[in-house]
């Protein structure tokens, strides 16, 4: 079981679950209509699919929301920046969490790129091999041993949370040299 350290940006899934969300009722009441009149099985197909794409889309949004943005588990540091899985650092070569501010890889407001803040998580230079990793660009960045978590997709950053995530990573390194 794993600790969760940095949630997901529920607002944001959310927001994202209006469009399914309205394609499902339209496909719902559309293939209800379709198979209750007596139309022709092309009309049941086409809502049929937009029913099952809806239900698809909600579905990968609902997975989502249910991954964290950082976690622990197993003396590794769970990073999500993939949609599918997170990839595993080792706990040793995390050095510290801090505040960073950059680019939201949102839709431009009034010609210009909203600003969001991010969590950026140092690792230990001696670490060559975790230097770099590709990414999703919309989750985040991984560059030069910093890894970039867009702050547009966790749960608001304060630095209440940024000192909560210092403090359990220096928690969490304490037991590992205690029980070493």
């Amino acid at each position: 079981m794993s600790e969760v350290l940095l949630r997901t940006n529920h607002r944001a899934l959310a927001m994202g679950m209006i469009l399914p969300g309205l394609i499902l009722v339209g496909s719902v009441t559309g293939l209800i209509w379709a198979l209750t009149a007596g139309r022709h099985w092309a009309f049941s197909l086409a809502f049929a699919s937009g029913t099952m794409l809806a239900l698809w889309m909600l579905g990968e949004l609902v997975y989502a929301a249910w991954q964290p943005r950082l976690a622990v588990a197993a003396g590794d540091l769970l990073v999500f920046l993939e949609p599918t899985r997170p990839t595993k650092v080792p706990l040793e070569i995390v050095e510290c969490f801090f505040l960073g501010q950059g680019p939201s890889e949102l839709p431009r407001l009034k010609g210009r790129e909203p600003q969001t803040q991010n969590v950026i998580v140092r690792l230990a230079e001696s670490a060559v091999e975790w230097k770099h990793r590709d990414v999703k660009p919309a989750f985040g960045h991984w560059c030069e041993g910093y890894i970039t978590l867009r702050g547009s997709w966790c749960e608001p950053i304060t630095p209440a949370i940024m000192a909560r995530l210092n403090r359990r990573l220096a928690e969490l390194h304490h037991e590992r040299k205690a029980a070493s």
